[in-house]
């Protein structure tokens, strides 16, 4: 597993972390939100035990999916190894949902309020940021942070919210030409850490994928930006932004736009939803393959092997030539 530090707060978070959403084949209606089936949640509870087994150490936990107890028991033997991600879901005091986070997983990890749209933040969403910002200073909380898929509150975050850790926020191959143009060299300039939710488009990179499962079920069926007012993006548009992953042979596409998204050095960490063992394997190999050369970077290594051999190892400067030792 490879480990990047969230901005500036200390927490070293797997490339690879692990989504909040669950398979919708077993969700069930609860008396607030959902919860799964007894199949579904025992299915779930062994993807995330392996997952943890393979080093993933983020985990996000949505309380609306009724995920906080069973992933508290899941997560109990390696609590002090992994960082548990929590957003307040239900119409609570932070306050109050940060203590009962507490009592439940034993402290607060990660804490982030979600904000919707807008170019700046209204005096209760400032106030929800404060209560979490005293959090943090109190020792509850280690890191806090926003979700939006607004560039806008983006930007207004990294200005207004006093304290921010980090910021997630939807981000795979197309987003990457599209958006974040503004956003992105501020965060970086602030120290933000950045975490990319919906790598895969919300699964619809799927769809355009002929090598793909069969048994692969994207939450929607057409690629489009984010939210679902926002239009789908044309066929010919994706087909030619998925050009510039530069596949490889034997890979997917979601894994190429995985590891797209892993080879970002500013990125913190991608958190796809996952639903079963084979998602697993192939997230976690788009992360490991992300460390190999491109076909490109392949070529230009044995073009400059031809070029060294040709010039019969007089290819170096006079003050590299000690490097001749280590060619082998």
């Amino acid at each position: 597993m490879i480990y990047r530090q969230l901005g500036q707060t200390g927490l070293n978070v797997s490339l690879l972390s692990f989504g909040s959403h669950t398979d919708p084949g077993y969700k069930r209606k609860a008396a607030q939100g959902n919860v799964l089936t007894e199949e579904g949640q025992a299915k779930r509870d062994r993807l995330l035990a392996r997952a943890l087994d393979l080093g993933v150490n983020m985990v996000d936990t949505y309380e609306n999916e009724g995920q906080w107890e069973p992933v508290a028991r899941v997560v109990k033997a390696k609590r002090d190894k992994t960082l548990v991600s929590l957003c307040r879901q239900f119409p609570m005091f932070v306050g109050e949902n940060i203590d009962r986070a507490a009592k439940l997983f034993g402290h607060v990890d990660m804490y982030r309020v979600y904000f919707g749209e807008g170019a700046g933040f209204d005096a209760k969403q400032l106030a929800d940021w404060d209560v979490l910002r005293r959090a943090k200073e109190a020792g509850k909380v280690r890191a806090i942070g926003i979700s939006t898929h607004d560039e806008r509150l983006m930007t207004a975050a990294l200005r207004d919210l006093e304290g921010l850790d980090y910021v997630m926020f939807p981000y795979n191959f197309i987003h990457a030409r599209a958006d974040y143009a503004e956003f992105l060299p501020q965060a970086a300039a602030k120290g933000v850490g950045l975490i990319a939710i919906k790598p895969l488009a919300a699964g619809s990179i799927v769809k355009l994928d002929p090598r793909a499962r069969q048994t692969s079920r994207p939450e929607r069926d057409f690629v489009q930006l984010y939210q679902a007012k926002y239009r789908p993006l044309l066929p010919g548009v994706v087909e030619e932004i998925t050009k510039s992953l530069q596949r490889l042979p034997d890979e997917t596409l979601c894994q190429a736009a995985l590891r797209f998204v892993y080879s970002r050095k500013f990125m913190t960490a991608a958190m796809p939803g996952m639903f079963e063992d084979f998602t697993l394997d192939e997230n976690y190999a788009g992360m490991t393959r992300q460390l190999e050369l491109s076909a490109d970077e392949r070529a230009a290594l044995d073009a400059a092997a031809i070029l060294a051999r040709s010039t019969q190892r007089d290819w170096l400067p006079s003050h590299y030539r000690w490097l001749d030792k280590w060619q082998g």
